[in-house]
């Protein structure tokens, strides 16, 4: 795996984790309404790849989507820590709630990445299918 096309993905991470972060109040004032955030992290990270087959997504998509539960819930941390005064940092006060949260956020993306494989190979299965019957119709 190279570097350059993991450089994709932390990209993509890195913007998702961004948009998370500043909206963050939707994330958890209205229970499980932050659920699209991390679903559509995980399709970012898939279609910023130009693979083919699904089994070189996998491993990118795997490590980013643990990057992108890691970062996305130490940046919304951060911001809590940092609007309020007197509001205990998460890492470091209750590191197994700071764990729990990235998990969740990690899994929920990497079920979006998988969810992104499946659209982008009916995606590749239709075109080749039109362009077969493009050929077809000018023989």
């Amino acid at each position: 795996m190279g570097l350059k096309k993991l450089l994709k993905v932390i990209m993509a991470v890195i913007i998702s984790a961004i948009i998370s972060t500043i909206a963050s109040f939707w994330l958890f004032e209205m229970d499980w309404l932050f659920l699209p955030f991390p679903l559509f992290a995980g399709l970012a990270m898939v279609f910023v790849q130009k693979e083919k087959s699904s089994c070189k997504f996998v491993d990118k998509l795997f490590i980013g989507s643990l990057l992108f539960g890691f970062f996305t819930l130490l940046l919304i941390d951060t911001k809590m820590y940092l609007l309020s005064a007197d509001f205990p940092f998460w890492p470091f006060y209750n590191p197994k709630e700071y764990l729990i949260f990235s998990l969740v956020f990690c899994f929920v993306s990497f079920l979006g990445g998988l969810v992104g494989i499946v659209i982008k190979g009916f995606y590749s299965i239709a075109r080749d299918y039109s362009r077969r019957q493009a050929a077809k119709k000018f023989k």
